[in-house]
């Protein structure tokens, strides 16, 4: 976890040094997000959904490989994009007070990735029977919450 937040944090430095301001990038996020929220509601539960199925039918059958490397790339990635998502919270929280993309715009985004963190987890778990499925889900699912939690201290401090 502790390398996705590096490189969401030099995302956000880029971004910084880019002078776009947290307002602007909020507006084009939910924009797109408005824009394409069933595409993304319905490619990312199929595609969860296929791997998982698709994973019991290749370990049955005893192609592991493709599929092990596929649900992988998936797994770190739906890792990295809820990290990128947890610090754009913060930052668009403490930047503009008020403002919580989890709530407003990430809804939708927010449900596509646990399915793929999900999906993948239990993709990998078929595959390999030591992956740490409870220390992944329970590590990325308390994100939110946490982000939760630092903008109700943040009400006590700010």
């Amino acid at each position: 976890m502790g390398r996705y937040f590096f490189i969401s944090g030099c995302v956000v430095a880029v971004l910084h040094l880019a002078e776009l301001t947290s307002s602007e990038a909020l507006a084009q996020l939910v924009a797109l997000l408005a824009a394409h929220q069933t595409v993304f509601l319905a490619s990312g539960l199929l595609g969860a959904l296929a791997l998982v199925c698709a994973s019991l039918l290749f370990g049955g059958i005893g192609f592991f490989n493709i599929l092990y490397i596929m649900a992988k790339v998936v797994n770190g990635l739906a890792q990295l994009l809820l990290c990128a998502m947890s610090l754009a919270s913060l930052l668009f929280w403490f930047d503009n007070p008020g403002v919580n993309l989890w709530l407003e715009a990430g809804g939708t985004l927010s449900v596509v990735l646990y399915a793929w963190l999900y999906g993948a987890a239990f993709s990998l778990r078929i595959f390999d029977f030591n992956y740490p499925i409870k220390d992944v889900l329970l590590s990325y699912s308390v994100l939110p919450f946490a982000c939760m939690a630092v903008f109700w201290l943040g009400g006590f401090v700010l």
